[in-house]
């Protein structure tokens, strides 16, 4: 699409999405906007009628096989460039205010050595995290919106052995890496050709039918979770994100997430299968000065059903990651990878 095209279709977004400098971008009803850039948020001076954020809205999700209107007045989905857009419309606003924001991926890194390079995580967690992958280990990555989850989940999939198959699942389509077998899926609305919704809970279903051998949810947040871990205790690795607060706290949260499957899930079967399945939990954290690997936590066998039990072998110390003194080996969780 030509500048000129792309001026015609967004409007006064045009230029801000192809500023490679902005994060994200913020649109409240066109009364204001802002921009996230360097992980700072700034107000611009731009200002425009409802109608246009209409106008602008509908442009964006043309060719997404989504739409926005009274009965879907939530939608996300991914544009052209692989940016995530979401729309809230009325009845869920004001009448009057169409609500934009979308997330940039412009500070992507290519592989775990490029993380190191920007200084995200040491040489030595790098590592750690590869022989994980390689060992076919289950990781649980955490954090707060923007921490760079998808990002690491990408870095850490390209240290997928070839001759593992791959299935994700996807609220829209976020994972961006090349492997020999691969299969990607994501979720699909009602209404928009006559079909049935297609959920994550669907879709991690179907993903255990297809021979996974690392199952990957983009991201965990409902009854989806249940279905995960069973998928995960069928004896294929996985990897997901979600959002939390540290990793301990992420492992609580999954647990919040199953019970809602059913009212027949008991908290104690969640304890048990979460500390089966899940080996490792990374939590990253954004902070002023970027974003990087804030902690690595193991899962060891539990003792008391009652309470999640860790073992740090990376932790935060002094605005460095560094190695738990007494941490056990790389081994210990999934084997001698060579």
């Amino acid at each position: 699409m030509s500048p000129l095209e792309h001026g015609a279709r967004y409007g006064y977004l045009a230029e801000l999405l192809e500023d490679p400098m902005i994060e994200e971008i913020i649109v409240i009803g066109g009364a204001r906007t802002f921009i996230v850039r360097n992980g700072v948020k700034e107000l611009i001076n731009t200002v425009v009628d409802p109608a246009t954020i209409r106008r602008i809205a509908d442009q964006l999700l043309s060719g997404t096989g989504r739409r926005v209107d009274q009965a879907n007045p939530i939608v996300s989905a991914q544009l052209p460039g692989g940016s995530r857009v979401h729309i809230t419309g009325p009845p869920v606003t004001h009448p009057e205010r169409m609500n934009i924001q979308i997330r940039k991926f412009v500070v992507t890194a290519s592989d775990l050595d490029d993380l190191v390079d920007r200084e995200a995580m040491t040489t030595e967690a790098a590592l750690f995290l590869r022989q994980a992958v390689v060992g076919d280990a289950t990781i649980l990555i955490a954090g707060a919106p923007g921490a760079g989850k998808t990002t690491l989940v990408n870095c850490l999939l390209r240290e997928v052995p070839p001759d593992r198959r791959v299935v994700t699942c996807e609220e829209v389509f976020e994972i961006d890496v090349d492997l020999p077998d691969l299969t990607q899926m994501q979720t699909r609305e009602s209404g928009l050709d006559g079909g049935a919704a297609i959920t994550l809970r669907d879709l991690v279903r179907e993903a255990l039918r297809q021979r996974p051998d690392r199952i990957v949810v983009g991201e965990v947040r409902g009854p989806e979770a249940l279905d995960m871990l069973m998928a995960l205790n069928a004896g294929c690795s996985g990897m997901a994100t979600i959002h939390a607060n540290s990793g301990l706290d992420a492992l609580e949260k999954l647990v919040s997430y199953g019970v809602l499957a059913g009212e027949n899930i008991s908290i104690p079967f969640l304890r048990r299968t979460i500390a089966s399945v899940i080996d490792l939990v990374v939590f990253v954290k954004r902070s002023p000065d970027g974003r990087h690997v804030h902690e690595i936590l193991g899962v060891p066998e539990q003792m008391d059903p009652s309470v999640f039990i860790v073992e740090p072998i990376f932790v935060c110390s002094r605005s460095r990651l560094a190695r738990v003194g007494g941490a056990t080996d790389a081994e210990q969780y999934f084997g001698d990878p060579s």
